[in-house]
């Protein structure tokens, strides 16, 4: 990568950084370019040579977020996943939790933004994308009903352990999703 290159994913990513600073204490509405440009420390020409709006740095890190789950998922069918989703979970517990403060302040941007929704939706087609699962499932209708049932309460999971109302381990919390995930309530029975 040249110099330029890197000096130009380094603004960006100043840009984005303070947006997400921003946004954890106070609503993005109330954001003003001014404000985000003394957040990140960068001129107004920096600003817009990469970006719109606050809008377009907004839109990037909602992008930014779906291209991480891709790549986390990437090497995983969902039928893999649902024999062991151990490993996966734990690897998605293990990023938030090496990046705690800026993990609290997306899940927040989550949460305006309704951005759960679209991680729902996103994980629900990828839970879909594997035909022979859907199958298993008792066809397309049982498994989407199934898929965002799964969806929902795994983002609600990491949402509420990020915001340390499950204040456990990332071990413990990707062994107890793994066994509703794997076995459901009959998991946990004596």
């Amino acid at each position: 990568m040249s110099g330029n290159n890197r000096m130009v994913e380094k603004s960006k990513k100043a840009i984005k950084d303070a947006l997400l600073e921003l946004m954890y204490e106070k609503d993005f509405k109330q954001i003003t370019v001014n404000e985000l440009l003394k957040r990140a420390n960068i001129s107004r020409g920096t600003f817009y040579a990469h970006f719109s709006n606050l809008e377009d740095v907004r839109q990037q890190l909602i992008n930014d977020l779906f291209a991480h789950a891709d790549f986390l998922f990437g090497d995983y069918k969902a039928g893999e996943i649902g024999k062991d989703p151990y490993p996966i979970m734990l690897m998605a517990a293990d990023m938030m939790m090496t990046s705690r403060d800026p993990a609290k302040r997306l899940f927040k941007f989550i949460n305006v933004y309704d951005l759960g929704v679209n991680l729902k939706t996103w994980l629900t087609k990828y839970i879909l994308s594997d035909e022979e699962l859907v199958v298993k499932m008792g066809g397309e209708d049982s498994a989407r009903i199934a898929a965002r049932f799964i969806a929902g309460g795994v983002m609600h999971a990491y949402n509420m352990w990020i915001m340390d109302d499950f204040p456990v381990t990332a071990e413990f919390l990707a062994q107890t999703l793994s066994k509703i995930l794997v076995g459901g309530l009959k998991a946990f029975e004596v």
